[in-house]
């Protein structure tokens, strides 16, 4: 399976589905257990090409010294480590959940694709520093019954058993923030119970 190419086609989705902006977000696959591929760090996805993928180590090293991975390595690196169920992890910062994030308001499971798709409402993980261990500890608990959260005045993360499974989720918290921003707007939302 052609990894680089599959990371590079689903950086050019999110970036043209506005699930991300600028360099903002990442990507990762995990091979086995000591092999990781991620987007790289600070390279706009409109220019990215499978060579600048980076391969990393459980330690997160990359197999080729001269490149530098996405600064989000270790939640990617301790989120595969948790759950070995995942295979694949899609961060964004996507704006309608991200607005959720910084208000640190949860989503309550209000449509019914929320159920099968994420497992349920979407919660906040608490704030901590981008890239930094305590952010990749802190998302830990709220990955539990879920494949999808909230990272505080940060964005998103969505996990799957394959990129595909990864990226959907990531389109359905979007979507969800969507209609619960809109259904606020209109009146009181229904929970569904």
């Amino acid at each position: 399976m052609n990894y680089r190419k599959k990371l590079v086609e689903a950086g050019k989705k999110l970036y043209n589905l506005g699930l991300v902006a600028g360099t903002s977000g990442n990507i990762s696959i995990k091979e086995n257990d000591d092999s990781y591929y991620i987007t790289p760090s600070g390279l706009s996805y409109e220019s990215m090409k499978e060579e600048d993928i980076v391969r990393i180590h459980k330690d997160g090293s990359a197999y080729k010294k001269e490149q530098k991975p996405s600064s989000e390595w270790m939640m990617h690196l301790e989120i595969y480590k948790k759950y070995p169920n995942y295979e694949a992890i899609v961060h964004t910062h996507s704006t309608v959940a991200t607005s959720f994030a910084v208000s640190r308001v949860n989503i309550p499971l209000i449509l019914i694709e929320m159920k099968p798709f994420l497992g349920g409402d979407i919660k906040v993980a608490p704030f901590k520093p981008a890239g930094s261990k305590e952010l990749a500890k802190a998302i830990i608990p709220f990955l539990k019954d879920r494949n999808s959260c909230l990272l505080a005045n940060h964005g998103v993360v969505s996990c799957g058993k394959d990129l595909e499974s990864a990226f959907l989720s990531a389109e359905y918290v979007e979507d969800a923030a969507k209609i619960y921003f809109n259904s606020k707007l209109i009146g009181n939302p229904n929970i569904i119970e």
